[in-house]
């Protein structure tokens, strides 16, 4: 398998968001960085559970974490980013009303 297009990294970042948990974590994110002390609540599940997925996203090129002090402070790394997975949001909803 080649990676003229990117096919390795394509099948990282698809791969990264292929979990509900993971998608509710980005769908968090989208209106702007949290810190993981955020994160933990509103998902509900171990901190080492989402502390990974957190790992596996950052690693996929999706999430980019800063310290800020003691706290890790996630964002959407790139717009683009952002704005594929808004898309792909919109997307659903519109294909799902009907």
């Amino acid at each position: 398998m080649g990676n003229d297009n990117g096919i390795i990294w394509r099948v990282e970042f698809h791969k990264a968001l292929g979990n509900p948990i993971r998608l509710e974590i980005v769908d968090f994110l989208l209106d702007g960085e949290k810190c993981q002390c955020e994160i933990f609540p509103k998902i509900g599940l171990a901190q080492s559970t989402i502390s990974s997925y957190l790992t596996q996203m950052v690693k996929a090129g999706i999430l980019h974490v800063r310290k800020d002090g003691t706290r890790k402070m996630y964002s959407i790394k790139n717009p683009r980013i952002m704005k594929v997975l808004e898309q792909v949001q919109n997307l659903a909803k519109e294909l799902l009303k009907h």
